[in-house]
């Protein structure tokens, strides 16, 4: 599912954390010093949620990735689902597309950015920008920065962009 957004369409209302009590801690995912990113990422995906364009399905899946994200480091039982928002730019002479992929699985969390040059007086160029990675049983692989990746996310959220979401979680 592919829905093209407009800048116009962003709405920016914030909701509040919900922390984990008593025996909701029995399986943890791990993120050390990543929870207040990772948070802040769930309450950016609830913005996305409520846009008036959006198909259901895709404000369904993206509310349930912010769910998964504001809950952690407890664990959400079958959650399986993949969100990307591509950002492109440019004219026929000169084009840039970059991509910002936000999975959630049994495994972990992973975000990555990628982007791509094409031009008639260039080559074709593709390049990988940040990739973090956190794993269920607690460790983290990181390259780049995560704060300059949600700055990254957050201008292309102000342009005219691309909202894929594929949602293959068991509890929909």
């Amino acid at each position: 599912m592919e829905d093209h957004i407009s800048a116009g369409d962003a709405a920016q209302d914030g909701v509040e954390n919900e922390e984990p009590k008593g025996d909701e801690f029995e399986e943890l995912w791990r993120f050390d010093d990543d929870l207040g990113f990772l948070w802040e990422l769930g309450r950016r995906l609830e913005r996305l949620a409520v846009l008036p364009s959006l198909a259901p399905e895709k404000a369904n899946a993206l509310e349930r990735a912010a769910a998964a994200l504001k809950k952690l480091p407890e664990l959400t039982p079958e959650i399986n689902l993949q969100i990307v928002v591509t950002h492109c730019m440019g004219d026929p002479d000169f084009s840039e597309s970059y991509s910002y992929l936000i999975k959630l699985d049994q495994q972990g969390v992973e975000i990555r950015s990628t982007g791509s040059q094409y031009g008639t007086a260039v080559e074709s160029n593709s390049f990988n920008l940040e990739s973090l990675k956190w794993y269920a049983d607690g460790h983290s692989e990181q390259e780049g920065n995560r704060d300059t990746w949600l700055e990254r996310l957050a201008y292309a959220l102000t342009r005219d962009y691309i909202l894929s979401v594929t949602d293959e979680s068991g509890n929909k």
